[in-house]
């Protein structure tokens, strides 16, 4: 049975009486560390030739694609609020982004269904976390994102996050790592980390084969 949903603002209250996973939902909220991480590695061959050849940003792109891929798992758009689970209508990324002077800035995307307006918008927002304009300043109190950081310059295979285990933190966290070639293909690190009570691996699961169709045939890329 699907549970009750209650619509207030952008996002709806779950009846958790009602959501098949309430069990699941009680036995890991208790936990001292209720996230569990995955890290795999996405084929990306196809991807970085159409952003080379239509002169885009990778980082932009695969953001993008991340974050039109959660959009449509619902798991990913849950988040403890109040003692209960919100689902909200659409999510947006915030992304650490580095600076002229090596230091890094946090820069929030809005989602946009077409590609070209959020390649449009996030040019912009790079540019002025760049410069330095934009104050170090998390939003700690904005639920409704998804916690990005990319890492360039390492290819992993393992990865941890800092953490305040004061603040009832259920966003998931993506990370991106070094792509590099093998066998003629390229392959990106990919760290997923998402809060237990709300989602399992299964949801994570389909999150990455979803990523993964899209950037294997990446025909969103359009400006």
């Amino acid at each position: 049975m699907l549970p009750f949903l209650i619509e207030e603002n952008m996002y709806k209250i779950l009846d958790l009486n009602n959501w098949s996973r309430y069990e699941q939902y009680k036995f890991f909220k208790s936990y001292d560390s209720p996230f569990f991480n995955i890290c795999s590695e996405l084929d990306v061959t196809d991807l970085v030739k159409s952003c080379q050849s239509k002169k885009l940003s990778f980082f932009i792109s695969i953001l993008y694609a991340s974050l039109s891929a959660a959009n449509q798992i619902k798991e990913f758009r849950y988040r403890l609020k109040n003692d209960g689970v919100v689902e909200f209508d659409t999510i947006y990324a915030g992304s650490t982004i580095l600076k002229d002077d090596e230091t890094f800035s946090f820069c929030y995307f809005d989602y946009f269904n077409r590609f070209s307006a959020f390649n449009n918008s996030a040019k912009q927002d790079i540019a002025k976390a760049k410069t330095g304009n934009l104050k170090f300043a998390a939003r700690d109190n904005e639920l409704g994102l998804i916690h990005y950081s990319s890492i360039p310059w390492i290819s992993f295979s393992s990865f941890s996050h800092a953490r305040n285990f004061k603040n009832n933190d259920s966003i998931p966290k993506i990370v991106f790592g070094k792509f590099y070639e093998k066998d003629g293909r390229i392959s990106l690190p990919i760290s997923v980390e998402v809060h237990h009570a709300l989602m399992d691996g299964l949801h994570l699961g389909r999150y990455l084969d979803k990523l993964q169709k899209m950037i294997k045939n990446p025909t969103f890329l359009t400006i």
